[in-house]
């Protein structure tokens, strides 16, 4: 508020050492002693100014978009008001997923409450974010803090350009990735254009992004990027190049690793015995292609030069170089003095091929548990966690063979799987995987008295992960009804059950076309 001079002199000296002048707004009627008169003159300031204000001329929005013309099932819709009012809202993923499967987008009315709830939430977004639809995708254009979140998943090319030339670091990266998967060398170019004048900071948050749609064109960027000043960038260029199928930086590790190896054939039927001899030194090429940089797990100096070379060499190799299987070669290196060193270095590499997108790296995730490796629980500790890079088939695929494990040391692995594709929303594993994880749960029950957080977490992974399509078999396999411990068991069960029979009924909503 702006006031007159005499106005604001009184406003900061006060009353008694300026005075005031009732003409100043208060009629004279009033007969106001001096502090309530300049009260009441700042009151009609206020007021004369707020009702002579004008406000700037807003931006015209550009026009609604059409409404989408495949509208989402009355049921469906049912549904989804129930999950954002919290009843079950943990399996608000999993509608999401079934929506776009259908081809189905958000209804109008759930557009904005659901956009907001997915600006705190990365996962919720990315499962969002395909079945916004014409309306919503629209919506997210006329607001600046959505527009700024849902970039990635936004149609609109030009929005894409725009956060790309003046977004900050975030909505850089989120633009970049969208220009990737729309067209992944195009994408390069525009990279490549600025990247000598990046910061620092901001090569290392960009380069990360072009692991969508990674191929051997990006070989010679990324090459030249193994010579950045900033170290973190150097380090993200090594990984891409080693997640990168038939890069040159796995076929130099994988010579230097060969000139190190011999096999020694032991007769058909039978392993072949791997002989190693440690690197001397470490030249400046080794040092480029990160040999030297990372020793995770205290070895000594020569050990980690091995596992640095280990990890950038792609499993497969191996395999096809010794004619020998997954497991027979985890089973090769195990027998070498420096076995648990290649194997670390072969586990960091599984994980990458993973990353690749290779369907094959499900037999090297099944083949740890699988073979007779002693310390294979210990080296498969971080292999969950690898496993979900895996697409969706082959990930599966190992999760049910951990389950099966004759010896027992996947199941633990798989659980922690299980919990991971079940926080990734919208996840659902086929009947026989279903089957064997329900008998697994039923299993860790009867060992038990009472359930800890635990069990009440494995109950609320089952939920979100077991199959509804034949829901009989979540009636077998219980403990009989005299078994003492129901009491403490059976709300869980219950929750379960009642979870799984709204899960059903969020799956048949889909197909209901009733208005």
């Amino acid at each position: 508020m702006q006031l007159p001079v005499n106005l604001h002199k009184a406003v900061l000296a006060g009353t008694s050492r300026v005075p005031f002048d009732p003409a100043s707004g208060v009629a004279p009627a009033l007969q106001l002693e001096a502090g309530q008169s300049l009260w009441q003159a700042l009151a009609a300031q206020d007021l004369w100014q707020r009702a002579g204000y004008q406000p700037a001329a807003g931006l015209a929005a550009s026009a609604a978009a059409a409404p989408e013309a495949a509208a989402c099932p009355r049921a469906a819709e049912d549904i989804l008001l129930l999950l954002m009012r919290g009843m079950h809202a943990d399996l608000l993923p999993t509608w999401l997923t079934l929506a776009h499967a259908k081809g189905v987008s958000v209804p109008h009315a759930c557009l904005v409450p659901l956009l907001e709830q997915g600006m705190g939430r990365p996962g919720l977004r990315d499962t969002l974010l395909p079945v916004l639809g014409e309306r919503g995708r629209w919506l997210v254009a006329q607001n600046p803090e959505w527009g700024a979140k849902y970039v990635a998943g936004t149609d609109d090319a030009v929005a894409v350009e725009r956060a790309w030339n003046t977004g900050a670091p975030a909505q850089r990266a989120a633009a970049l990735r969208a220009m990737r998967a729309a067209d992944a060398a195009a994408a390069l170019t525009s990279l490549q254009a600025g990247w000598a004048q990046e910061p620092a900071d901001l090569r290392a948050a960009l380069l990360p992004c072009l692991e969508t749609g990674l191929s051997l064109a990006d070989e010679p960027f990324l090459e030249s990027a193994l010579d950045d000043k900033r170290k973190e960038v150097r380090g993200i260029a090594r990984e891409l190049l080693a997640v990168m199928a038939g890069s040159q930086l796995g076929a130099r590790c994988a010579a230097r690793m060969e000139a190190l190896f011999t096999l020694q054939p032991q007769g058909e039927g039978h392993l072949p015995v791997l002989e190693l001899v440690l690197p001397e030194a470490c030249d400046k090429s080794m040092k480029r292609d990160g040999v030297g940089v990372e020793n995770p797990y205290r070895m000594g100096e020569k050990q980690s030069w091995i596992f640095n070379m280990m990890q950038c060499v792609p499993p497969s190799h191996w395999a096809a170089r010794w004619s020998v299987s997954p497991a027979g070669v985890l089973q090769v290196m195990q027998a070498n003095e420096f076995g648990r060193v290649l194997q670390e270095g072969l586990v960091h590499a599984i994980g990458l091929s993973a990353r690749a997108g290779s369907g094959q790296a499900a037999d090297w995730f099944i083949a740890i548990h699988a073979s007779k490796v002693p310390n294979a629980r210990v080296l498969s500790a971080r292999f969950a966690d690898m496993a979900m890079a895996l697409p969706a088939s082959a990930r599966e695929r190992v999760l049910h063979a951990w389950l099966e494990c004759g010896n027992g040391s996947g199941v633990p692995d798989a659980l922690s799987l299980a919990r991971q594709m079940a926080g990734e929303g919208g996840a659902q594993v086929s009947l026989a995987v279903s089957r064997l994880l329900l008998d697994r749960l039923q299993q860790m029950m009867r060992e038990k008295d009472a359930p800890d957080y635990g069990m009440k977490y494995e109950f609320e992974t089952m939920a979100s992960l077991l199959d509804v399509g034949d829901m009989e078999y979540l009636e077998q396999g219980w403990p009989a009804p005299e078994w003492a411990h129901w009491d403490n068991w059976r709300q869980l069960v219950d929750e379960l059950k009642e979870a799984q029979r709204f899960k059903y009924t969020l799956h048949r909503s889909f197909t209901d076309n009733k208005e």
